[in-house]
């Protein structure tokens, strides 16, 4: 069965451990979950895992070829996509423009084929496909970025924070996306400070505190036992969102934990480029 394997990773920042021996497996067709609270290591592994960063030690295996210490557009081309924190996208460019910066290293079919996919994933980009980057809200500028890894069509694909920042309701359109990609064969490392959006969708389970994996096991265990998060702020000890977990109502949950209105849905694009090689 393929599979992506982040084996023994330690990534080190400013010369001190951030990610410390973490192995976790993402199998293919499936939503892994990685929940940990701000600054637990999340987003450095999936720097490490997009060669962005260097593990020291550490492998990252797809389907048993080291993709460990290679360039970006190697991994990407490899099959294994990124999508970091924060929305980072070409402000000044628009829809269209954003989207084909990530086919640069396509095939023209391969480019027009992966673009009519994305499209097809979220089919209100295909309205916005002339307007800048900067002028489209939060959840639009989330589509663009997970349009922007999603044209590659990878085999494996990290998601970091998928919710942060977002309206509940904008959450709630982007789960059916997520499911529907994994249910076309691609595994899924879905990385969340909310315990209740990521567990909705994911199989297995991780949860990270300081570098370290203090839970790896199924998702199902962690919503009869939310006890088991071991981070208060995944769940804030609300007992709306333990019965959101519970019940999987995670419009609920994710407005209680965020304290996110329709306003949270607005947010300012970053001038970052999506992966671009170094």
């Amino acid at each position: 069965m393929s599979q992506l394997e982040l084996r023994d990773i330690t990534v080190e920042r400013g010369g001190r451990p951030v990610v410390k021996d973490v192995t976790i497996t993402v199998p293919a067709g499936e939503v892994t979950a990685l929940l940990g609270p701000n600054g637990a290591g999340k987003s450095s592994l999936v720097l490490a895992v997009g060669g962005v960063l260097r593990p020291r030690p550490g492998s990252v295996l797809l389907d048993g070829t080291e993709l460990a210490g290679q360039r970006p557009e190697r991994i990407r081309a490899a099959g294994v996509a990124i999508v970091p924190e924060g929305r980072r996208l070409l402000p000044d460019l628009s829809v269209d423009d954003n989207i084909r910066v990530a086919t640069y290293a396509l095939s023209k079919k391969d480019a027009a084929d992966g673009r009519a996919r994305a499209l097809e994933l979220f089919p209100r980009l295909g309205q916005r496909l002339t307007v800048p980057a900067r002028l489209l809200s939060g959840g639009e500028q989330q589509m663009v970025v997970l349009a922007q890894a999603l044209v590659s069509q990878p085999r494996y694909i990290l998601i970091d924070e998928l919710s942060l920042g977002l309206a509940p309701v904008i959450v709630n359109q982007l789960i059916p996306v997520i499911r529907e990609v994994a249910a076309s064969g691609v595994g899924i490392l879905l990385i969340e400070q909310f315990a209740t959006v990521a567990l909705s969708l994911a199989t297995g389970a991780h949860v990270m505190e300081g570098g370290v994996l203090r839970y790896s096991g199924t998702a199902a265990e962690l919503k009869e036992h939310p006890d088991r998060l071991h981070s208060a702020y995944l769940l804030r000890g609300s007992a709306v969102e333990a019965s959101a977990v519970l019940d999987g109502s995670v419009a609920e949950a994710l407005g209680d934990a965020s304290g996110a209105g329709e306003k949270a849905e607005l947010r300012p694009v970053r001038a970052v480029p999506h992966m671009m090689p170094r």
